[in-house]
């Protein structure tokens, strides 16, 4: 989506290059502004839709969720107030200065998914109160228990009619690309979504042609799998369905990623087979010039969920040790391999033998790349397990580069593979909290964070476990909230408490979110009120929300926390802001962050509001494909988005562009 990607990236440099203490602002993107390592880019962007507007992605990005912008003559990114500048990704070739990528705000950003939860609880059960009642039809002040999910009358006969009634009457990129991902989403009238993407296949925009090979995918549409296989193998067939003499190499990626996701759903162990040997033997034969189809096929090898995993886990230990192999593919294994394990009992023989092998690249025996490494760390805390006596290794390795780990990234993953460990197994999670807490009351100024973001993820696994916790983590994180006052830093402490359902916590946040002015802390406390379901402080959330037209970001976070608490005005508000006074259109910042807001927390009174915004020809098309990317989102099919599950336990600092592009935002992770 060309003008929306655009726009986003307006807002984003204005607020990256004109305020240093807006780094993150709101902490609400996935795209780190330096993801790709030099000479680690990869397929040619998509085309654009028109000769002055840049390559852009198959949907809207969220504006909250740009990369960092790549022109040549920005001025380099100032960091945030506490938060040094440092070096980039570590390359061959070295990386420039810019913003510190070791920051625990990525990585939160990355995995926040599965912690937040948002639209199980948005459209759960519950009773909420709503004081306005306009749209919901409940007088003021009703209380009732609802679903507030949209009903599948409303689906079936509102939101989908109206998507394929707009796609096939307008031929605006970025109104088509926002309804085909909306529609594969939504999952309804499969035969007709197929021949919209059959007929975009062989669009001439390449933008258009690539999300509908990844559509197929995010549909979960086990029929499409013929098509997508020779889409990723460049078969004679495949160049008939996009009416080419090849396949280009985004749509062949795009492929790829969409077989990982059908394969994931599928209940078929020949389906998961079959989809996981394409995608090993292509791996192994493919020479491209560019590394994406490579990483592609190994990031989706980890989501298959194999239900007998050696061979395949086996096949990649030996991928992994020819060094021959590109440092970007390979920095993609280790992760892979602990994702298919992850359900394998302890004293099994293959996972001991991934352990040892982590363990001897972590050694840096013999000598690894640093992604490499970086992603050994990752894997090897999701391999912990109960009662394995394989985890005092883990501990001890995790410890031992938590000193000795040279890279500051490798140093920073080992406390979040500390609380992978110390949620696993009961035996040693009292050495895990003890470090945790040790090193998070005093070690360095970075690993500090980071440290308590753990200990609230920790929590968070346990508390989903049914366990409880030592009351001496929700004091400790409690108190070192307190004390720091560099908003950054402040911020992941905040989350931390939101994790851990700190309750004593709500009072301390509720101050500081008064105090501190900073956007991205104000952003990060929003939504750990939220996820304390601290609705006595609906009422002044709600007043940052109307504050908030300068501040998209801050707007959605603030708006998310809202919707976590299942506040119904939260909604209302929102569409206050998509439909304003008569005369009076909203700046494209607001709308976009206002639509993606909508998106995450809508329920069935928005959608009636966004059918009209979709319908209206005086508003532009860029607002009216926000508009069908929200009514995707509220009628999604699934609670958690398409594209988490590669984002999840993701080593992002070894991207390539179809995954994240720091320029276009033209990858898998940067499209809602």
């Amino acid at each position: 989506m060309n003008k929306i990607l655009t726009t986003t990236l307006l807002v984003a440099a204005v607020t990256f290059f004109g305020n240093s203490s807006l780094l993150a602002h709101g902490g609400t993107y996935k795209g780190p502004g330096d993801t790709v390592p030099p000479g680690g880019a990869g397929a040619a962007p998509a085309a654009p839709s028109t000769p002055s507007t840049p390559s852009s992605p198959s949907s809207p990005s969220s504006p909250s969720t740009p990369a960092t912008p790549n022109t040549p003559n920005a001025p380099a990114t100032p960091p945030t107030p506490g938060q040094p500048t440092t070096k980039g990704p570590s390359t061959e070739g070295g990386a420039a200065v810019g913003p510190d990528l070791s920051r625990w705000v990525y990585w939160w950003e990355f995995n926040k998914d599965r912690f937040l939860n948002l639209k199980a609880k948005v459209h759960g059960s519950a009773t909420v109160t709503d004081t306005v009642g306009a749209l919901a039809g409940l007088g003021a002040g009703a209380q009732a228990a609802n679903t507030l999910a949209p009903t599948r009358s409303q689906i079936q006969n509102i939101i989908v009619p109206a998507l394929f009634d707009i796609v096939e009457t307008e031929d605006d990129s970025d109104i088509a690309t926002g309804v085909m991902i909306s529609l594969a989403k939504i999952g309804m009238r499969p035969d007709d979504a197929r021949q919209v993407y059959a007929t975009n296949l062989k669009a001439s925009i390449q933008e258009v042609s690539e999300t509908a090979a990844l559509s197929y995918g995010i549909m979960k549409d086990e029929g499409a799998i013929p098509d997508l296989m020779d889409l990723l193998l460049d078969t004679r067939a495949g160049q008939k369905l996009t009416g080419g003499s090849e396949v280009s190499l985004r749509n062949r990626t795009f492929a790829a990623y969409g077989l990982g996701l059908i394969g994931q759903s599928s209940s078929s162990d020949e389906i998961k087979n079959s989809i996981a040997n394409v995608l090993y033997e292509l791996l192994i034969i493919d020479k491209s010039a560019v590394k994406d189809i490579r990483v592609a096929c190994v990031i989706s090898l980890g989501i298959l969920e194999l239900s007998e995993p050696a061979d395949i886990v086996l096949k990649l230990s030996d991928f992994l040790e020819d060094d021959s192999r590109d440092t970007l593919v390979l920095a993609h294994v280790p992760n892979t391999m602990a994702k298919l394990l992850r359900t394998v009992p302890a004293g099994d023989v293959t996972r001991d033998k991934i352990i040892n092998q982590l363990i001897s690249i972590l050694k840096n025996k013999p000598k690894r790349k640093t992604p490499i490494r970086q992603s050994a760390v990752q894997a090897i805390g999701m391999l912990a397990t109960a009662d394995d006596p394989r985890n005092e290794d883990i501990f001890k390795i995790l410890d031992e580069m938590s000193v000795k780990g040279r890279d500051q990234q490798l140093k920073h993953y080992t406390a979040i593979s500390m609380a992978y460990l110390g949620a696993a197994d009961k035996q040693w999670r009292e050495h895990v909290t003890k470090f945790l807490l040790q090193k998070m009351k005093k070690s360095s100024t970075l690993y500090e964070p980071w440290c308590g973001l753990a200990l609230g993820v920790m929590c968070f696994m346990l508390s989903d476990q049914g366990e409880t916790v030592s009351p001496a983590i929700h004091e400790a994180t409690l108190d070192k909230f307190k004390k720091v006052s560099a908003p950054g830093r402040k911020a992941a402490y905040a989350i931390a408490l939101g994790l851990m359902k700190n309750e004593s916590a709500k009072g301390q946040l509720r101050e500081a979110l008064g105090d501190v002015r900073d956007s991205e802390f104000r952003g990060y406390t929003a939504i750990s009120l939220g996820l304390l379901n601290a609705r006595e402080h609906m009422g002044y959330l709600g007043e940052i929300v109307d504050d908030s037209k300068r501040d998209p970001d801050l707007l959605k976070q603030s708006s998310i926390g809202l919707g976590l608490m299942k506040d119904r005005n939260a909604v209302t508000r929102l569409l206050e802001y998509l439909t304003p006074e008569k005369g009076r259109s909203p700046r494209i910042a607001v709308l976009s962050a206002v639509a993606t807001a909508l998106g995450f927390i809508g329920d069935k009174s928005c959608v009636q509001p966004l059918i009209e915004t979709l319908n209206n020809p005086k508003l532009a098309d860029l607002g009216r494909a926000f508009a069908a990317v929200s009514l995707g989102m509220v009628a999604d099919k699934d609670t958690m988005p398409w594209n988490s599950a590669f984002g999840e336990n993701l080593n992002y600092r070894a991207a390539v562009s179809t995954l994240i592009d720091q320029a276009t935002g033209t990858g898998i992770l940067d499209i809602l």
